[in-house]
């Protein structure tokens, strides 16, 4: 460790001189002001460099407490963060430094703004610690957290706990306990319970969530898995699946696996074994053992392939078609359908048709 500074003047020189094992160990209470601190590695590249207002150093406890510490940490001998706080710790060998109330973190190479009540860096693992009330601010997205770690050779940032992460394009907020961002490959990955809110000018208008999820902030997509949910407040939709890709730019919903769609307003559920709801154009298209259940009139519907639309309730149902209903009794059956659920206006054709009518006692 390098030490610029002024040496504690209580003591005289000849003092010094006569008391040889003094000089040796030094005193624990030893001072020096305007000092300056750096730790290279074996090869001489900095891993730190450090001026603060003043520095106690104990060799015995082998560190040094410093008060408003400035400088910058190093990787590979080369600036990647400014720091600044109120007060710090340097332990053993150097190998880390802590700083401690209302540290600053600027990463020099993106301009990300780091703030917490706790800074530690270790240089020989290349790890930046930021603990307790973190924030941070990017060109990309901002953030708050309880602890977050920086992997500073790999570009990724780890969030923890109580995670509010916001991005400015797209305009998403993310909620969850533990998130792995990829500064460089700008994506975003949440591998416990998360909630993601689209905005429009600030106005809220979609809310995804699932156990987990991947966001791509280049394509702007967003892959919900397990337990997977997407509720529209704009078409007053939900969608459920185990697997949603969901394109924030184009507005459209994949779903690979079992899907289902329930509009509240009209007691509508619709369920498939896959499907694609595009929001632009308020159409859901349902592939496979397509079943679609009108709440109103107990009324029911089985096909193939149903295309719905949102707007109007109008769905087309190609292949195996055949809808019942309750009130008054009778079903329809033919390779084809088209017409409304909720109000049983349904008409069958294309092929052979079937009616049957149950008639009702008098």
């Amino acid at each position: 460790m390098g030490v610029g500074g002024c040496f504690d003047r209580s003591r005289t020189a000849d003092k010094l001189r006569a008391d040889t094992k003094e000089i040796q160990r030094f005193d624990s209470n030893a001072t020096f002001n305007d000092v300056t601190l750096e730790q290279a590695d074996d090869k001489g590249k900095l891993w730190w460099k450090v001026k603060a207002k003043q520095a106690s150093y104990s060799r015995d406890q082998k560190n040094a407490v410093i008060e408003g510490p400035e400088g910058e940490l190093y990787q590979d001998g080369k600036p990647v963060f400014q720091i600044a706080a109120q007060k710090g710790e340097v332990k053993g060998d150097g190998k880390s430094i802590l700083l401690k109330g209302k540290i600053i973190a600027t990463d020099i190479r993106d301009g990300t703004i780091l703030k917490g009540d706790e800074l530690e860096w270790r240089p020989t693992e290349d790890i930046l610690l930021v603990r307790n009330n973190v924030t941070g601010v990017h060109k990309q997205m901002q953030f708050s957290a309880q602890e977050g770690r920086v992997l500073t050779r790999a570009r990724t940032m780890e969030l923890f706990r109580q995670i509010v992460a916001s991005a400015k394009s797209p305009e998403l907020q993310i909620r969850t306990e533990h998130l792995t961002w990829n500064v460089q490959g700008e994506t975003v990955v949440a591998d416990r319970p998360v909630q993601i809110d689209q905005y429009k000018n600030k106005v809220l208008t979609d809310r995804g969530s699932a156990e987990k999820a991947n966001v791509d902030l280049k394509a702007k997509t967003v892959n919900l898995q397990q337990n997977a949910q997407i509720d529209s407040k704009e078409k007053g939709v939900q969608v459920s699946s185990n697997s949603l890709l969901w394109n924030l730019d184009a507005q459209t919903i994949n779903a690979s696996q079992p899907i289902k769609i329930l509009n509240p307003p009209q007691q509508v559920t619709l369920n498939a074994n896959q499907g694609q709801m595009d929001l632009q154009k308020n159409t859901v298209d349902l592939v496979g053992n397509v079943r679609g259940i009108g709440q109103k009139n107990q009324s029911k519907l089985d096909a193939d392939r149903v295309l719905w639309f949102i707007t109007t309730q109008q769905f087309e149902a190609t292949g195996n078609v055949n809808y019942r209903q309750e009130n008054p009794p009778f079903s329809l059956a033919g390779p084809k359908a088209s017409g409304k659920l909720d109000d049983q206006q349904v008409a069958v054709n294309g092929g052979r048709v079937e009616l049957q009518i149950t008639p009702q006692p008098k």
